[in-house]
């Protein structure tokens, strides 16, 4: 008689499902039945099961559910009542268990216990590739095979391999709070059936967000065997994010996105809310932001609700506790944390949340159920920033890999009217052209030497009669002033050093009547990029090109001093950049780059633009 009942819940996926079913018939403890939870599959899983049935060292019973919808948590009950032992270990078909799985349950429960491991995701290029061969012999979890087949050395792959002692050791430092890990989780069958944790007619938000809490509101502790208990999630064309499946669903999910920081990470962030705009219709979106970032918010249809990050947050323990807590009377589906510092570590903590995604760090991987690994190589799609972020929605939505979009600013009528109205006043005449200038970078690692600005603006005054802003913060007064009176006479008369905009939101509408922006790159550069207005970026040498450039727009047009002078970048990394970016902005001479300017003035700002207008597009 078998000891313990494995639940392996699966919809359409036969070709993944075989792979699991070999996994399991690696197992060290073999004495289990394997009972298939088929919430309305075709033929073709039926079919899979009996050719290879007989095959299998291991019982195995195919339990399925009319397709009336997603119905997972009805067909996972039906499961659990037809099992026959006292302990259940539950996954998904799509999980590749390795050959000590069942063991690691089965000697590590205890009474009045749930554990849960943990599930490491195979990129898609593998999770096609694997074959029976490389599942019988555990290349799957072998750290070498797997950088062979181009895994990165990360510190999170040790989750695959370490064993014994060492595994015991990591699993001390897991966290104790109780999860439920759908991918990977056990506990006693009288306890699960005691919480209903599955009775017929829950959702399947049940199982994923409200049986962890019934449990231990039941009493029922938590074992957390990340480091023990392991399985490797196959990546694929998922089909539970399909159109079908959403509408099925109701589409009806709520999410929480956390991007603190500077300007251009809220609005870079703002990518991942309109996507899952586009994949769950009819979800919720809430975002957490700092407060002086919030003009680039407005009017954003894809943000249902902004939670404001105050500055008195960072500086008062007690007014952040009294944050955390308003957080934790929401629920959410998922929390997406593009941020990744302490402040949206402890957001993610205290959040209520069935699943938790960020990018991965070793020394935070613990606080979230799905981490990424950041992407290191840019395509011609959209710059690394935004690539990035959109690899978030990974573990909610395989089948995403569009790229490609950018983010946006949203303008009213009433704006688009009373930017125009201001435009109006600054100008000499209707069709003199305007160009914002960004005089001074975030930092000194970021600003271009003044003596090289200044020759920049007299080139750009020189070559056109356009009225020139500049762009600065209020406390930058003083250095920009500086930079105005290094320029020539023509310049200092084409130029309005009084122009400053009274709020964030009111350069917004300024700039998007713009001709052009350049100088600098920065929050300024990435908002006119969101607006669609030209721009023409100097990147210090601090900052990788590649990370905010996107090299498919023929809009933006970005330079680097890499571009002329690779040599100097030769075993340079940000450290020693950052020692020696006095001596590398030496060479950074306006010359190296005039002729590109004057290209890009002579496209944007010497003649009017009849098929790119900017008013159109709002």
């Amino acid at each position: 008689m078998s000891l313990v009942s494995v639940i392996v819940s699966t919809y359409n996926q036969p070709e993944l499902l075989e792979k699991v079913l070999w996994g399991f018939n690696c197992q060290t403890f073999m004495n289990f039945e394997l009972i298939i939870a088929d919430n309305g599959s075709g033929g073709q899983t039926k079919e899979l099961i009996n050719r290879i049935k007989t095959r299998l060292s291991f019982p195995i019973s195919h339990i399925w559910e009319e397709d009336h919808g997603f119905q997972k948590s009805k067909i996972l009950y039906k499961a659990i009542l037809s099992s026959h032992t006292d302990y259940i270990i539950m996954t998904e078909g799509d999980c590749i268990p390795r050959e000590d799985f069942v063991q690691v349950h089965y000697i590590n429960k205890e009474p009045k216990t749930f554990i849960s491991g943990v599930s490491y995701l195979l990129p898609l290029n593998i999770s096609r590739t694997l074959t029976q061969k490389d599942i019988e012999e555990q290349n799957c979890f072998k750290i070498n095979w797997l950088k062979e087949q181009g895994i990165e050395k990360s510190f999170i792959n040790s989750r695959l391999s370490s064993r014994g002692l060492v595994s015991k050791v990591l699993n001390s430092f897991a966290p104790t709070k109780y999860s439920w890990n759908k991918y990977n989780s056990s506990g006693w069958k009288r306890d699960i059936l005691k919480v209903n944790g599955f009775d017929e007619g829950n959702g399947d938000e049940v199982e994923d967000r409200e049986l962890r809490e019934l449990l231990h509101n039941y009493g029922i502790k938590s074992k957390q065997l990340r480091y023990s208990s392991v399985c490797v999630h196959l990546d694929h064309k998922s089909r539970s994010k399909t159109p079908e499946v959403i509408s099925r669903n109701g589409g009806k999910m709520k999410f929480l996105v956390i991007q603190q920081k500077m300007i251009g990470d809220v609005l870079a962030s703002t990518l991942i809310c309109g996507t899952l705009k586009q994949l769950f219709p009819e979800c919720t979106v809430h975002y957490v932001a700092n407060e002086n970032t919030l003009a680039v918010l407005n009017n954003n249809p894809n943000i249902d609700h902004i939670i404001v990050f105050k500055q008195e947050y960072s500086e008062n323990k007690m007014a952040f506790y009294s944050f955390l807590k308003s957080i934790r009377t929401q629920s959410y589906d998922a929390v997406i944390d593009a941020y990744g510092k302490l402040e949206s570590n402890l957001i993610s903590i205290f959040a209520r949340s069935q699943q938790k995604i960020a990018h991965h760090r070793w020394y935070t991987s613990w606080i979230y159920t799905d981490t990424v690994i950041e992407s290191q190589i840019a395509d011609n799609k959209n710059s690394l920033a935004n690539k990035i972020r959109l690899q978030l929605l990974n573990p909610i939505a395989s089948e995403f890999d569009d790229y490609s979009i950018s983010p946006k600013l949203y303008l009213s009528q009433e704006e688009i009217s009373f930017a125009k109205h201001k435009v109006g006043e600054l100008k000499r005449n209707s069709d003199q052209k305007l160009i914002m200038i960004s005089i001074l970078g975030s930092s000194a690692l970021k600003t271009y030497p003044s003596e090289y600005m200044s020759e920049v603006v007299d080139i750009i005054c020189s070559n056109n009669d356009g009225m020139v802003l500049f762009n600065y913060l209020p406390n930058q007064r003083d250095e920009a002033r500086a930079i105005y009176e290094q320029c020539n006479e023509v310049s200092k008369s084409l130029i309005n050093f009084d122009f400053y905009a009274n709020s964030l939101r009111e350069f917004i509408l300024i700039l998007s009547q713009c001709d052009a922006l350049i100088g600098n790159e920065g929050g300024a550069a990435n908002i006119a990029k969101a607006l669609g207005v030209p721009t023409f970026c100097l990147f210090s040498p601090f900052i990788v090109k590649e990370a905010w450039h996107d090299s498919s727009s023929e809009l933006n047009i970005a330079i680097h001093l890499n571009d002329y002078h690779p040599e100097l970048f030769v075993n340079m990394n940000k450290k020693k950049i950052k020692k020696v970016i006095r001596s590398l902005y030496e060479y950074f001479t306006p010359i190296l780059f005039e002729d590109q300017l004057l290209l890009f003035l002579n496209k944007y700002c010497n003649r009017a633009i009849t098929d790119n207008s900017l008013n159109e597009k709002y």
